[in-house]
């Protein structure tokens, strides 16, 4: 709901943390991670993702 709060022209779809080879959810971060989400925007569904570096 956090996010809900920084977004508000959009809707938070998801936003999940993942290994970025194997794209199995991570509980946390120790090493390389993916983070990937989607935000609608209207009719839009907008989609990015971001490696993270620990």
């Amino acid at each position: 709901r956090r996010w809900a709060e920084l977004l508000p022209l959009g809707r938070l779809d998801y936003l999940t943390i993942v290994h970025p080879e194997s794209l199995e959810p991570l509980d946390e971060v120790t090493g390389p991670a993916l983070m990937a989400c989607a935000v609608r925007m209207g009719k839009a569904r907008l989609i990015d993702n971001i490696l993270l570096r620990s």
